[in-house]
């Protein structure tokens, strides 16, 4: 990445074990794409039930050449009692869906250009 991983925590107390997890699922996207301009998380404590404990709302925010993607994993999406860990992984499967979408789309267009012509 061009400009590094960007992590806030919102309504919530840092985490360390979950920063060095979302690290290592910002590395697992660029793997899969290698130009990744900037990537930007943000875990918010969306609410607390006495039932259904905490609900977390996760939101990635990938810069791209010429484009971007963006994710956010609402309270509502997600089953109750999900831990942050939990709701911050399935945003990373939806990040990663929508970027391999994503590059899969950047190649066909790339390949539809007519050669030569100027």
């Amino acid at each position: 990445m061009q400009i590094p991983l960007q992590l806030t925590f919102r309504s919530m107390a840092h985490s360390d074990a979950l920063a060095t997890h979302v690290r290592r699922r910002a590395e697992k996207l660029e793997r899969l794409f290698d130009r990744i301009i900037s990537c930007h998380v943000v875990v918010d404590l969306a609410g607390h039930h006495h039932r259904h404990g905490d609900r977390h709302r996760v939101s990635i925010n990938l810069g791209l050449p010429g484009g971007e993607v963006l994710v956010s994993r609402a309270p509502a999406d997600e089953p109750a009692g999900l831990t942050a860990r939990a709701s911050a992984d399935r945003a990373f499967e939806e990040a990663e869906r929508q970027l391999e979408d994503w590059v899969r789309r950047q190649r066909a267009r790339r390949h539809e250009e007519p050669i030569g012509v100027v």
